[in-house]
């Protein structure tokens, strides 16, 4: 797994973590309540990154149908909201989506990083 898969899955789970720290500190005092607001920041930040290498719509997806599954798992597990069948079977589409449109990319398109070092080679 490269770099920026990597990143891009640490960005899932700092998202998760933010969305999860909404329902926490919903009634918490006010210096608490920008906690969730720097976790999205930093989610952005780990997200962009990853935008360097993987194409944006996949990123996307990945982002934000991994934090959609993420919080329907947490919300279940912590929150004690329910998993229907009807919920299952959405979130499963959702994961389905995701490999969908990521196995559609063309794999045999140059990364960034390669452009980048031709153009630097044909500058020189």
């Amino acid at each position: 797994m490269s770099f920026h898969w990597i990143v891009l899955l640490a960005a899932v789970a700092v998202e998760v973590l933010a969305t999860s720290a909404l329902k926490v500190f919903v009634s918490a005092p006010l210096f608490l309540a920008f906690l969730p607001l720097v976790l999205i920041g930093l989610s952005f930040a780990l997200l962009s990154l990853a935008l360097r290498v993987i194409p944006m719509a996949v990123a996307y997806a990945v982002w934000e149908g991994l934090g959609i599954v993420g919080i329907a798992v947490i919300g279940h597990v912590l929150f004690a909201e329910h998993l229907t069948p009807e919920r299952l079977a959405a979130l499963a589409m959702i994961v389905a989506g995701i490999v969908l449109l990521e196995r559609g990319v063309g794999h045999d398109e140059p990364d960034h990083d390669e452009v980048g070092r031709e153009q630097q080679r044909r500058a020189a």
